[in-house]
């Protein structure tokens, strides 16, 4: 990753890729990590360089995340434990979009970006639970975006939290005495629920003419969010796009034997890389051919 420069831009800490050729505008991509693999900015760039796409790379660190001492890590969990939702997704994801106009802006400050084309923005998992929230209510002309290994809502989110405490749960109230079994709603996550209910917003997301080009790649095998529940998201975008005139800038790309993890240096069967492969290449094809 030699190319990449690291900075920081408005407060947010992330990795620059250039396009091949810097001196002409080039469109920016913003990209965001998940809370697992990649789980940080460094990770996604690896995955996802994009590098044949005459464009600018910008690979964001969610805010609370990219830190790995002991203490950081503990306390990430101590959160995640106590309240999922309020004290661990929502202040990262909803952070990432409040802070997303005032990085473009110094991003367009900082290199030749092409100010009039849009952006393309690529979130997975967590990531891609902010990009669906830019999608619904950022003022940020978001011309194309992918979504990896993303779930519908807020619900679907919780109950992955859910499973994970049922497989660990005797364990982790060794640790912590005062945990729950499962996930106790409250009046203020009971709201987020129906704000990061993306079935029931997708309307909102087909704004603009044209609406942004909206790619979803997601693993069949995926052990975290399962596929059906981004298949729900997509039929319920497609009648949107259809009755807008651009069906063609809606499409889902399912990999047979990805899970979800998106990691080439992990121990993964030579399928499993295989498949990582070309969702980078399907990536690249769908910036490449809707942002400009």
């Amino acid at each position: 990753m030699s190319d990449i420069e690291t900075l920081e831009l408005a407060g947010v800490s992330l990795l620059l890729r250039p396009p091949k050729n810097p001196n002409n505008p080039a469109p920016l991509i913003i990209f965001w990590h998940g809370f697992g693999s990649p789980s940080a900015e460094a990770d996604i760039a690896e995955a996802f360089p994009l590098s044949e796409i005459q464009a600018w790379k910008a690979y964001l660190r969610l805010p609370s995340f990219g830190k790995s001492s002991p203490d950081e890590l503990e306390e990430l969990m101590r959160r995640q434990l106590q309240d999922y939702v309020l004290q661990l997704l929502l202040p990262v994801i909803e952070p990432a979009v409040q802070e997303l106009p005032k990085v473009v802006e110094a991003l367009q400050r900082h290199c030749n970006i092409d100010s009039n084309a849009g952006i393309g923005i690529f979130g997975f998992s967590a990531g891609g639970l902010a990009a669906l929230l830019a999608l619904t209510q950022s003022n940020i002309l978001i011309q194309a975006a992918v979504l990896a290994g993303v779930t519908k809502d807020l619900a679907s989110a919780v109950n992955t939290y859910e499973r994970f405490m049922q497989n660990s749960y005797a364990t982790l109230k060794e640790q912590y005495p005062w945990l729950q079994p499962t996930y106790s709603w409250s009046e203020e996550s009971e709201k987020a629920k129906t704000r990061l209910d993306f079935v029931n917003r997708a309307k909102e997301i087909v704004k603009g003419n044209p609406p942004p080009a909206i790619l979803f790649v997601h693993g069949v095998q995926d052990e975290v969010f399962d596929v059906d529940d981004v298949k729900t998201l997509h039929e319920d975008l497609k009648l949107y796009y259809q009755q807008a005139n651009y069906p063609q800038r809606l499409s889902i790309r399912l990999f047979k034997h990805l899970k979800h993890a998106v990691d080439l240096a992990a121990n993964t069967s030579p399928e499993q890389r295989e498949d990582i492969i070309e969702m980078e290449k399907a990536v690249a094809g769908w910036f490449g051919r809707y942002l400009n």
